[in-house]
């Protein structure tokens, strides 16, 4: 069973990858842009040509080992939880690229027991393919963290990123499936504290979707996005969207591009979450209210300080690097037990 996504991603041709409007950016909605990387010299000249590929790549590839992620046939590509849901239905090991791709090509003529199911996930360019970003040029906001993935018939399980993305397809073929933020809810997302790479995940099996276990699952595909994108494509996924994406080749790479929208010196919003779970989520209810009410004020209004003279707004005026750092050192200092 394929689900299909309630409407298709909007799409756009006939940009270049070093001329990328900044309405892009700007986008609160996710957008393919077909044919954005097509002339990167990475993409085989003929769609399938593995050999080319591998050729290419080892012109960057070093004997550092990546750590790859190994499912057994019965796991159908879908890396998470075991079903005892006290372990993963994966195990790990490292093993340089060159062994990575001759493990992928194995896999192609798999034993009577079906294919293992391989993936190499988030890892640095910059650290495993040096010098692979320059001769395959993209220009997006600030500095970005340049990541590859790699695998067979792989799928990732629906989360979010903090980052804005940029993903684009250099071999094989993806489906993604998007959700808005405001998805939580019907997406089942498992711990936050034990999850398979770092980012909580949806339970739900997209591929066999139990409706009785996880019946507001319909109400997340309603409005739903969905896109297959082949070499060459690429596709903008906004902050904080959730997305899950299935690998449809068995060979595929995909090159992302991470970025914030703002300064790094804030901080990451995940350890605020980390912080309230801690000190907010088993309060009694009316100070649970209590205390959403002032995050509400002090984090989420608009203009908490506006009644307050700028010269003596303190944390709540501007959060320059000094500041954050006065900020920070508070926190730190709070947080001793």
């Amino acid at each position: 069973m394929t689900l299909t996504a309630a409407r298709s991603v909007e799409e756009v041709d006939g940009i270049a990858p070093d001329a990328i409007p900044d309405w892009v950016f700007e986008r609160e909605q996710p957008l393919v842009l077909r044919g954005l990387v097509s002339g990167w010299p990475a993409i085989p000249s003929a769609e399938g040509n593995l050999d080319e590929l591998e050729g290419y790549l080892s012109k960057f590839w070093t004997e550092k080992p990546v750590t790859a992620y190994v499912a057994p046939a019965e796991a159908r590509g879908r890396f998470g939880y075991n079903d005892a849901f006290n372990g993963f239905n994966f195990r790990s090991g490292s093993a340089p690229l060159a062994d990575i791709m001759q493990r992928l090509r194995e896999q192609q003529s798999p034993t009577d027991d079906g294919p293992l199911s391989i993936y190499v996930g988030s890892t640095p360019v910059a650290g495993w393919l040096p010098g692979f970003a320059e001769a395959n040029a993209l220009s997006v906001p600030g500095e970005p963290l340049v990541n590859f993935w790699l695998g067979n018939r792989t799928t990732v399980s629906a989360h979010y990123d903090f980052p804005s993305n940029m993903a684009c397809v250099v071999y094989g073929k993806r489906r993604f499936t998007l959700f808005p933020t405001d998805q939580i809810d019907n997406l089942y997302v498992g711990p936050v504290d034990r999850t398979p790479s770092g980012q909580p995940i949806s339970l739900v099996d997209f591929e066999a979707p139990d409706f009785q276990q996880f019946p507001r699952f319909r109400d997340a595909l309603a409005v739903s996005q969905g896109c297959e994108l082949a070499p060459g494509d690429a596709i903008f996924i906004p902050s904080m969207w959730w997305h899950h994406v299935q690998a449809l080749a068995d060979c595929n790479l995909l090159v992302n591009y991470w970025w914030l929208g703002h300064s790094q010196h804030f901080g990451s919003p995940f350890n605020a979450l980390l912080h309230g779970i801690l000190s907010i989520r088993h309060l009694p209810e009316a100070q649970r209210r209590a205390w959403q009410r002032l995050m509400d004020f002090y984090v989420f209004d608009a203009e908490p300080s506006s009644h307050i003279p700028e010269h003596a707004r303190g944390w709540l005026g501007e959060m320059n690097l000094q500041e954050s750092q006065r900020l920070r050192e508070e926190l730190l200092n709070r947080l001793k037990l």
